[in-house]
């Protein structure tokens, strides 16, 4: 299994830092932001401590190829109301895949954009413009295109939205999809395999099992109790669950 979680990189530690946080959960794989995910500042690749990060990566056994990037939120390619939003969106986002490529890192996640009132088919037009931009020189490096949940107006808030991206952008075999299940969950996809209903029990807080967000509240650390509400089926649901119960 490959596992992980998304991990800081800060302080004087950098990204070698990022690969201690992510250690010190017995991860093998981590997500990161290569600046802050608010603003265009970045420091320059030099000063990430990206060789002893890898160093340290190949010594526990973590692959570089499973790492991601988590390119910043200001990146709007659906923006059609404001040229100078779009502009710094498709130079930004250049310039994120160009650092990936001097980091080694294969995997770039990207928010699509939203379009900010000009209506969805107009959103995704625009960002097929500006990924036809973006991607003339993705090399190696593979955007992942994010599942989003459709709150205001996010575009890719349905999988025939992103296959839309997909099949009109020229380049698109440096695109692929990175599924949030917590957004897919909000956009109303049924991610659920049972009909019946599912509690874990924490101490004195109960938690709807399959709520991905409830599930991010409990500490994940202490025993939890599986509670579930079923009049038949009880032995194969138990069956399908036993590699996941301790």
């Amino acid at each position: 299994m490959i596992i992980g979680s998304h991990v800081s990189m800060s302080g004087k530690e950098m990204l070698l830092g990022s690969v201690k946080e992510a250690l010190s959960y017995q991860a093998n794989t981590f997500m990161f932001y290569t600046g802050a995910p608010q603003n265009t500042a970045r420091k320059p690749i030099e000063q990430l401590r990206a060789d002893e990060a890898k160093v340290l990566m190949k010594e526990n056994g973590i692959d570089i190829n499973n790492v991601v990037v988590h390119a910043p939120y200001i990146i709007n390619l659906a923006n059609t109301t404001k040229p100078e939003t779009f502009e710094l969106a498709v130079s930004f986002l250049k310039q994120e895949i160009e650092r990936c490529k001097a980091l080694e890192m294969t995997k770039l996640v990207l928010h699509p954009g939203a379009h900010v009132g000009a209506g969805s088919q107009i959103g995704l037009d625009r960002i097929v413009e500006g990924l036809n931009e973006a991607t003339k020189n993705c090399g190696n490096v593979k955007i992942a295109l994010e599942t989003m949940a459709g709150k205001g107006s996010e575009c890719g808030r349905s999988f025939d939205e992103i296959k839309y991206i997909i099949d009109h952008v020229d380049n698109n075999d440096c695109l692929g999809v990175c599924l949030d299940t917590c957004h897919l969950h909000d956009a109303g996809y049924d991610l659920a395999k049972f009909d019946v209903d599912f509690d874990l029990v924490s101490g004195r807080y109960v938690i709807d099992a399959k709520s991905i967000m409830g599930i991010f509240s409990l500490d994940l650390s202490k025993p939890i109790d599986l509670n579930i509400h079923a009049e038949s089926n009880v032995e194969e649901i138990l069956g399908i669950l036993k590699p996941y119960i301790i």
